[in-house]
């Protein structure tokens, strides 16, 4: 009876192991940019909501529309935008000139180091009701 592997079977349990090793470095690396890219989308999301929730805070009459202008610290390389305007009471996506009781606000980002390109934006709809 014989004891331990003989050096071609050795050699061939090397070669077996360097074929899965590189079939995993392989998924690996055509995994990394997704992630980063999916890493900037989040983080557009983030920004957007952010900036939502801080507009939405004001008062109905302070809420008016924001030129492009880009975020601070760790983020200057993203970008925003805040359309604000008035929407008709029946049709609440159709924008009309005149004031009314309704504003539908979208906030757009945009930017970042991986996929500059893709835009995120976020509607949502302010009312000057008041509860009393």
């Amino acid at each position: 009876m014989r004891k331990g592997l003989t050096l071609v079977e050795t050699i061939i349990g090397t070669i077996v192991i360097g074929i899965a090793f590189y079939l995993l470095i392989a998924v690996f690396i055509t995994l990394a940019p997704r992630t980063a890219r999916v890493e900037t989308l989040n983080k557009k999301v983030y920004l957007a909501q952010e900036k939502t929730e801080e507009f939405l805070a004001r008062n109905f009459s302070q809420t008016a529309s924001v030129g492009a202008a880009a975020f601070t610290g760790n983020f200057s390389n993203f970008n925003y935008q805040i359309v604000v305007t008035y929407v008709a009471t029946a049709d609440l996506n159709t924008a009309i000139a005149g004031p009314s009781s309704f504003k539908n606000v979208k906030v757009r980002v945009w930017g970042g180091t991986v996929d500059s390109a893709g835009t995120v934006e976020i509607v949502s709809l302010v009312t000057s009701y008041e509860v009393k």
